[in-house]
């Protein structure tokens, strides 16, 4: 007799593994081919064929049983060993992507910083009277307040635009957590009440459609919670969105700032 696949534990579990850090990787998890719908098909496929030809014994059956346990808890182990990897190889991933922006904003400002003392050496060098050298130290005293709470500004909006998409990760793992723990559950109570049946002599052919339905509502139960939302993509875009206006209106506000200090100076150079 052919036995049921060992595989059947990837049917449990094949989401778990796909967990999305955004909306695009929670889709990857339930559509296409590679995903939970493609691994479902493949299996009921496969499940079907390894009993259709002819009826399984119940002694045959019974021994399976502990052998097919044993299978969807191995495979339910290896499975979510490779979920956890995937989730820290994609937070290794974004904690570099960020380092990597922060670094390219660090050596934008150190080129910015490095620009502004050139050019309040040249003030200093055109100031000859005591107003201008002090219109001129003014100028700098306001322009690095001004450059120091733009900065601020930027820092925060980024700061927050991260710490909100890192708890709607939080958030989205969390839930797929509880949906597994239930999922897990209903498995084992599936497979219990199967040993039961067959310990009882229940008709092994029934034993088996009740697991096998068992298994799937479970799984059914499993990719209707974790299947992502709209949502999503939208608080996404919303907290894309406030980052950027937070980071225009400390632009603007800079250059008003810059710009009523350099008619300060302007003034005091007779320009």
């Amino acid at each position: 007799m052919t036995r049921i696949p060992s595989k059947l534990a990837a049917f449990s579990l094949i989401a778990l593994i796909l967990v999305p850090q955004a909306a695009v990787f929670a889709r990857e998890a339930t559509e296409g081919p590679r995903g939970f719908d493609g691994i479902r098909d493949k299996l009921e496929k496969r499940l079907d064929g390894a009993t259709s030809t002819r009826p399984l014994s119940a002694a045959n059956f019974c021994a399976n049983i502990a052998t097919i346990e044993s299978s969807l808890v191995g495979a339910g182990t290896q499975l979510s060993e490779r979920h956890d990897k995937r989730v820290a190889e994609r937070g290794e991933q974004q904690d570099e992507r960020r380092g990597l922006r922060d670094g390219k904003l660090d050596d934008r400002r150190l080129d910015r910083d490095e620009n502004r003392i050139d050019r309040y050496a040249k003030l200093d060098e055109r100031a000859t009277t005591d107003a201008q050298k002090a219109a001129v130290a003014t100028f700098k005293t306001e322009v690095e307040a001004a450059v120091t709470v733009r900065r601020t500004a930027v820092d925060a909006a980024v700061t927050a635009f991260r710490t909100s998409i890192d708890a709607l990760i939080s958030g989205r793992q969390s839930a797929i957590d509880t949906a597994a723990a239930t999922h897990q559950s209903a498995i084992d109570a599936a497979i219990a009440k199967a040993k039961a049946d067959c310990a009882a002599g229940v008709d092994p052919q029934i034993v088996r459609e009740t697991l096998r339905a068992a298994l799937k509502s479970a799984n059914d139960a499993f990719k209707s919670t974790i299947k992502p939302s709209g949502d999503i993509d939208s608080q996404v875009k919303a907290l894309r969105e406030t980052r950027d206006a937070a980071i225009k209106s400390a632009m603007d506000a800079f250059k008003v700032s810059f710009d009523a200090s350099l008619l300060k100076l302007k003034a005091a150079f007779g320009s």
